[in-house]
């Protein structure tokens, strides 16, 4: 019988900011790194990301990630994931649910957008609730009954604009790529994206189909649907870290690694 190991619910993340070499070794991830040696089972892992350039990985234990549904981030110069490694044809049903994601209507696909803009923005709703920001709040729960089919007065824009000032301050620009509150929530939201596209693939979606985006550079526009709710999480870690004084100009060990320890924690949504 042939092995089909595939925990979906898994959701423990490594890092790996040291060069060395990952190897299998008895169904677990072998660490070997300074003379020291480290063993993950595979069962427990859902995401993996290195950073050092110096890191040596064979091909048993990439074939292993494939079989037990792991993704593989790797990083550029700046620290920051560029790549990903993800399983492939692991579900037993690829061509139905294929065939179900080509066949899907266009007003499905804008009623599936529609829920998935409210319940994002019940989520900001919510975090800004949790950060003592009740007015902002109630106008986003407001703004989320709102949203009609498709979303075609770009609620979930305006919706923005409240969010992030209420959350962040009145001068903070999402588009301001150097800016620090920026650079940790692109990080983050890299790390999820990877973490959906993983979970996607594990149940037979093409990714690069998507609700509404489709770019034809994009090769994962239906992760970049089904993110959309989860990235108030990641502004709630981000804020955290902030209020400690954890967050620096550039992304440190020590703001990576809450990170990632946070984003592997159970949530309910």
């Amino acid at each position: 019988m042939g092995i089909f190991i595939r925990n979906i619910m898994t959701w423990r993340s490594l890092l790996i900011s040291k060069g060395g070499k990952l190897s299998l070794h008895q169904k677990q991830i072998l660490i070997q790194q300074e003379g020291n040696e480290f063993t993950v089972p595979l069962e427990d892992i859902a995401i993996v990301v290195v950073e050092s350039r110096e890191t040596v990985i064979t091909l048993p234990l990439l074939s292993a990630f494939g079989l037990y549904g792991i993704t593989l981030l790797s990083c550029d110069e700046q620290f920051l994931p560029c790549g990903q490694w993800l399983p492939f044809n692991q579900y037993y049903r690829q061509l139905k649910t294929l065939k179900l994601q080509l066949e899907t209507s266009l007003p499905l696909k804008k009623q599936l957008w529609q829920r998935i803009v409210q319940q994002k923005i019940r989520n900001q709703a919510k975090v800004l609730s949790l950060c003592q920001y009740q007015e902002k709040s109630e106008r986003l729960l407001q703004l989320a009954n709102l949203v009609k089919s498709g979303d075609k007065d770009n609620l979930e824009a305006q919706s923005a604009v409240i969010y992030f000032s209420g959350l962040f301050g009145s001068h903070f620009r999402r588009k301001e790529e150097d800016n620090t509150i920026n650079i940790h929530l692109n990080y983050a939201y890299t790390v999820v994206r990877s973490a959906v596209a993983r979970s996607l693939v594990l149940y037979g979606w093409l990714p690069q189909l998507g609700l509404f985006h489709h770019s034809e550079l994009n090769a994962f526009n239906l992760a970049d649907d089904f993110i959309e709710p989860f990235r108030p999480l990641v502004d709630l870690l981000v804020w955290n870290l902030l209020e400690k004084g954890l967050l620096t100009t550039n992304l440190s060990p020590i703001s990576k690694t809450a990170i990632n320890q946070n984003l592997t924690s159970s949530t309910a949504i």
